[in-house]
């Protein structure tokens, strides 16, 4: 029998189409997009499916469709795919991850969601930095160079794989440590969306987030989550203002999280969202043929047939 986690990638997975077949699948994905069309003020599943990409993508709704998709996709997968028994959430990801472990009601959950929109777009009106993800060195080699660099700011924001990690950086911070990681052969990439998040430069905006969560109603877990803050299992969430707050300012540990589940024996991860970064990642633990992607109902039927053989 598999054993089966689910990953919800964070921000980014929004694209024109996603909840086409997803949106009117069950009485339960029609309700979801129904609620969520009174709390946002647009007709959400007509956005999801017949929406434009400019449309889809806008920084207003874009976190809220994909939280939406994700959710409808889980609900969708209870009916298809064998029961996860753990969720892993990238980032914001985590946001859906806890609202299908019912710590948050949709409503909540997509109060959670707006709020951390608006710490986002904040954060985006301050100032960008540049953001890079780099492939072929060892995070220990990146974290390593982050910390000598004085020439200029430059964190590291992500660990997702032994051999994959994103950087943030002023023109200067960045120039001292790329220049030093291609001695070691790193294979850099610039990112679209270059936001100081998961930094100590967004610190002045977490507070909005975290007093827009303070008075939330928030339950216990009702599925094991593994933690991309702490890198680690938790099965009690006490504060999420808090626990978001902090999730915020510091480097997102998605690989440590998805060796933890693979060391307790999870040896199928379903990244609900089209995130072929998160696949790359999840791939480096589990393995090839142990990674799916699952961004429509057929892609979760298709899943299905693979996980029987």
């Amino acid at each position: 029998m598999k054993k089966i986690a689910f990953v919800f990638p964070g921000y980014g997975c929004s694209h024109a189409g996603m909840g086409k077949g997803i949106c009117e699948y069950s009485e339960k994905t029609t309700e979801i997009y129904e609620k969520a069309s009174g709390i946002l003020g647009v007709d959400a599943a007509m956005l999801s499916s017949k929406g434009k990409a400019a449309e889809v993508t806008s920084d207003e709704v874009s976190f809220q469709l994909q939280f939406l998709q994700q959710l409808a996709l889980y609900e969708a997968a209870k009916k298809i795919l064998p029961a996860p028994e753990a969720f892993i959430g990238y980032s914001a990801g985590e946001i859906t991850a806890m609202t299908a472990g019912e710590v948050f009601s949709l409503e909540d959950g997509l109060a959670v969601a707006n709020a951390y929109r608006d710490m986002r777009n904040a954060a985006t009106a301050a100032g960008k930095l540049d953001a890079y993800r780099l492939r072929n060195v060892k995070h220990e080699f990146v974290s390593l160079a982050s910390d000598k660099c004085f020439a200029g700011f430059v964190q590291m924001t992500a660990v997702e794989a032994p051999e994959q990690t994103v950087i943030i950086g002023d023109a200067d911070g960045l120039k001292t440590v790329l220049t030093e990681l291609a001695k070691h052969k790193a294979v850099p990439s610039k990112l679209k969306d270059s936001l100081p998040l998961h930094s100590v430069m967004v610190f002045p905006y977490v507070s909005k987030l975290q007093d827009a969560m303070r008075d939330i109603k928030h339950n216990e877990l009702s599925t094991k989550m593994y933690s991309t803050l702490y890198g680690k299992l938790i099965d009690v969430m006490t504060l999420p203002s808090d626990y978001f707050a902090k999730q915020q300012v510091n480097a997102v540990r998605f690989y440590e999280a998805v060796s933890a589940a693979s060391d307790d024996g999870f040896d199928t991860f379903v990244i609900l969202g089209k995130d072929k970064d998160l696949f790359s990642a999840v791939k480096n633990v589990a393995g090839e043929g142990n990674v799916f992607i699952a961004d429509s109902i057929e892609d979760l039927n298709k899943i299905a047939e693979k996980i029987k053989e």
